[in-house]
């Protein structure tokens, strides 16, 4: 047992350690690696480094390894480690098996690791055995077994099985860690109506993102309520072989190199950075500037998106595509209504209705039943229209009488006044009637 113990740690430095400052070798920091060197070098026969009361034996680094991790876990993180290593080997999932395409050393070192460490509980001398807990007798067991005859194959397969970009498609960025997420604002791109210009943009540099012909920013602007994150989430996840990524947005601010690291390693998948609901007022942009028309490229497989409530700078805005919406007014909300009412079923669309429907939802707003008037809550207002039969039939028979109500301009007008009076100050509002002086 020692002998092959002791080449599977050192096959375990082949796959994962770097060469450290004192001419040594060192394994990733971190607990988990610590636990398997130690349980390889005890099962080896290797004294513990510096004195002890009582050294710790190979089974108490078993114990650690299932009290801290668990045993469901072992397996899994050790293969997804395993397959990380041979990725910065420069081999990529579409050429591990091919044996012309990975070089074998790593798949040696795999099989070396694997099997020693499967069938190691059950050779501990009786002493530590005495001394293994139940749940840490099976530990190792559901690693992979691999015979003679297809052991690159299945190695190789196994490996691939545990690649986190196939099982997984969203993944947040926390304390310098990929976490794979579920994701809940994602959307069929079918269940989005109006603002025809902001969707297109998106379809169209999502697609041409993931067929390799830019990775352009995207710089999304507009005032609250309008949708930003769930439509670019939908967008980016319904282009193919995209992989989305979720940073915190303080991240958009601190050093890139550990964020695009690990993504650069993988051609074979395009990784859309969203940074969503940021200040464009109180960012510090260095990081952005140097990895975006700066000092560094970014590879041609990673894209960021910014999403704000806010407008950007000039200085970021020529770095990138911006996508600002229009304003949510009378003519927007009756472009929604429109195409609600299509995807609803209607093949002909009376104005009247349409009118009716977009007066009744002003009118639910001056009610105090939305505290906004903007794209989300005129979703909300719809959702209750689909459902409510008897709302249907009571606008249907007012679109057929010859009073016909419509939507209320000036409160539009006077709702967005105050939202952006709110957000950017008075200051802006002059601006804007300034610049609408001048287009006259």
């Amino acid at each position: 047992m020692k002998t092959g113990s002791a080449a599977a740690r050192a096959a375990l430095d082949t796959l994962f350690s770097t060469p450290d400052d004192a001419g040594g070798l060192s394994l990733p920091p971190g607990r988990f690696f610590s636990l398997i060197a130690g349980v390889l070098d005890r099962a080896a026969g290797t004294a513990p480094a510096g004195p002890a009361v009582r050294p710790a034996a190979c089974v108490d680094y078993i114990n650690a390894l299932e009290l801290e991790f668990g045993a469901a876990n072992v397996e899994k993180i050790l293969l997804e480690e395993m397959f990380e290593a041979v990725v910065r080997h420069r081999v990529l999932p579409a050429d591990l098996g091919c044996p012309e395409g990975t070089p074998r050393f790593l798949i040696d070192a795999v099989l070396k690791v694997t099997s020693v460490l499967k069938t190691l509980p059950s050779c501990l001398p009786e002493e530590e055995k005495s001394r293994l807990l139940p749940s840490a007798a099976a530990l190792f067991s559901g690693l992979p077994s691999f015979d003679d005859a297809s052991c690159f194959e299945a190695a190789a397969s196994a490996l691939t099985a545990r690649d986190r970009f196939r099982t997984d498609r969203v993944f947040k960025w926390v304390n310098g860690q990929l976490i794979a997420s579920e994701l809940n604002s994602a959307k069929p791109l079918g269940s989005f109506f109006g603002f025809h210009g902001v969707r297109a943009i998106f379809q169209d540099h999502f697609r041409d993102f993931s067929l390799g012909r830019t990775n352009i920013p995207l710089l999304v602007y507009s005032l609250p309520g309008y949708g930003k994150t769930s439509m670019t989430v939908s967008y980016a996840m319904a282009a193919e072989n995209t992989v989305l990524i979720l940073p915190e947005p303080e991240a958009l601010e601190r050093a890139w190199d550990d964020l695009i690291a690990p993504l650069a390693r993988r051609p074979d998948h395009k990784f859309i950075i969203f940074f969503d609901d940021i200040d464009p007022r109180n960012v510090d942009w260095y990081n952005f500037r140097t990895n975006v028309g700066g000092a560094f490229s970014l590879p041609g497989n990673i894209m960021p998106v910014l999403s704000s409530n806010f407008e950007f700078p000039a200085s970021i805005l020529s770095r990138g595509r911006k996508v600002s919406y229009p304003v949510f007014d009378e003519l927007r909300c009756t472009e929604m209504i429109e195409d609600f009412l299509r995807d609803f079923g209607l093949k002909t669309l009376p104005p009247n209705l349409v009118s009716l429907i977009g007066a009744d939802y002003t009118e639910e707003f001056g009610q105090k039943k939305f505290s906004e008037l903007s794209p989300r809550t005129l979703i909300r207002y719809l959702s209750i229209y689909a459902q409510d039969r008897e709302k249907r039939r009571l606008i249907a028979e007012l679109a057929m009488g010859q009073m016909i109500t419509r939507p209320d301009a000036e409160l539009f007008y006077a709702f967005n006044i105050d939202l952006m009076r709110s957000l950017y100050g008075d200051e802006y509002i002059a601006r804007l009637r300034e610049e609408k002086l001048r287009s006259l």
